[in-house]
């Protein structure tokens, strides 16, 4: 189990700039339904690299496209010896074509947590949501510890240029992977300067049906809306410079390279007497998609879970409550704008780990590594919602799905008053196999 994405921070970061070219008509298939998969903690989106077919991670805390090559290296992540490439369970792999232009004296080097992917930088054709971006430079994975299960082939990474992983030079130490880079712009924001969409996106993740491990997991959409249900009352929060950043990391530049906002508080209550209690002090968290977790001061995650009935026990090895899989769960809520978002009891707050036969709770405390000590909201959060990562406005917003207000509360928990717009139904997209990917 990792914590992903957000440990790639770079020492030398370039602002996002450039010409942004007038919006253009264009083919698409947008929004576009997500895949889940691993009993409800992967998301997956259909990408075309090159017209090669990959199911990818879309993922806010990143900003790399990469996909493993077909004779990439898999590497034991514990030993670091290699290893037969079917144990790193990739879905498909690229077919470098002869006529492929790799990037000269560049180098390809992500590091998500503990997982480490490094290879070539190259240009390609990137359709996404029948979009596509012609000569996007992506990373074509050769050595990795990376262990999928079948069907992601990869990330698709929808952050902010100076979290991009390309490096100078043609040779990499695995200890520099989060410093030294060479930015540049990543595949929707390349979109977005050349007027194909306008520059936000959306999100609506789905939770597995009833009994089963994986179906439809939701909409992204490139300057649309979700075809769902919401509460048109949307908090707004501007995208921050994350705090706390060691110099070394950033050049000493106060500058966006996260989806970081401040939660203006966080509460909770009881599962068997109904009482309530909010902790009103304000911190900063990073808005991830990558990650099946929210991540909260360790004073939060401990009275949370202390609510669980029995309480939640915490494992250091893993770095999670782990809770019995009949739990009573109490409420819990994250409040941004003045809107307190709460979370579907059961289904939000408790994690199944079915290989292992474990159960753990989606509230955990701080992410530290790296010399990093981040927060997080993550899949746990973001299924209550419809999200929008505004890079124009620089700003995210969030409204409540209204189903969720009530499953995840009682009636003692007040819910907004504004009126519910509502759009087509569902289309039904599952994919075969699971992804086991934590992040």
């Amino acid at each position: 189990m990792r914590a992903a994405t957000i440990l790639s921070l770079l020492a030398s970061i370039g602002p996002i700039s450039g010409t942004v070219l007038p919006l253009t008509r264009r083919q698409q298939t947008n929004p576009k339904p997500i895949v889940l998969t691993e009993n409800g903690v992967v998301f997956e989106v259909e990408v075309q690299v090159n017209n090669q077919t990959f199911y990818l991670i879309p993922d806010t805390g990143s900003s790399d496209v990469w996909i493993p090559v077909s004779d990439f290296q898999c590497v034991d992540p514990e030993t670091a010896r290699d290893i037969p490439q079917e144990e790193c369970r990739f879905g498909r792999t690229y077919t470098v074509a002869p006529s492929t232009e790799c990037v000269a004296n560049q180098t390809f080097g992500v590091k998500y947590g503990d997982g480490i992917a490094v290879g070539k930088v190259a240009y390609a054709d990137v359709t996404l949501n029948g979009i596509t971006m012609p000569h996007q430079k992506i990373g074509l994975v050769e050595r990795t510890n990376d262990v999928f299960d079948g069907i992601g082939s990869g990330v698709l990474g929808l952050g902010f240029r100076p979290l991009t992983s390309a490096h100078p030079g043609t040779e990499l130490d695995n200890t520099t992977l989060l410093a030294n880079r060479a930015p540049y712009d990543p595949v929707f924001v390349a979109m977005y300067k050349k007027g194909l969409v306008q520059p936000w996106y959306s999100f609506a993740f789905e939770r597995p049906p009833k009994n089963a491990t994986s179906g439809p997991g939701g909409w992204l959409g490139l300057g649309e809306l979700p075809p769902v249900a919401y509460e048109d009352d949307w908090a707004v929060k501007p995208i921050e410079v994350t705090e706390g950043l060691p110099d070394e990391l950033t050049g000493g530049k106060r500058e966006v390279t996260l989806m970081t906002l401040t939660v203006d508080g966080v509460s909770w209550g009881s599962a068997s007497n109904g009482a309530r209690t909010t902790n009103s002090t304000p911190f900063q968290a990073v808005v991830d998609t990558g990650n099946h977790l929210n991540l909260v001061p360790v004073e939060i995650a401990e009275a949370v879970n202390a609510a669980f009935d029995p309480p939640g026990v915490f494992s250091e090895d893993l770095a999670v409550y782990v809770v019995d899989c009949n739990v009573s769960t109490p409420a819990f809520g994250i409040t941004l704008d003045g809107r307190t978002f709460w979370h579907q009891r059961r289904e939000d707050l408790v994690y199944r780990d079915a290989e292992e036969g474990f159960c753990y709770s989606s509230v955990a405390p701080t992410g530290e590594g790296s010399g990093l000590s981040l927060n997080f909201l993550g899949d746990a959060f973001l299924r209550n919602v419809v999200s929008v990562y505004d890079f124009g406005k620089n700003e995210m917003r969030f409204a409540t799905r209204p189903s969720d207000a009530q499953a995840g509360s009682n009636p003692t928990v007040p819910m907004s008053r504004a009126g519910v717009s509502f759009t087509p139904p569902w289309l039904l997209v599952i994919s075969a196999g699971a992804l086991a990917y934590f992040l």
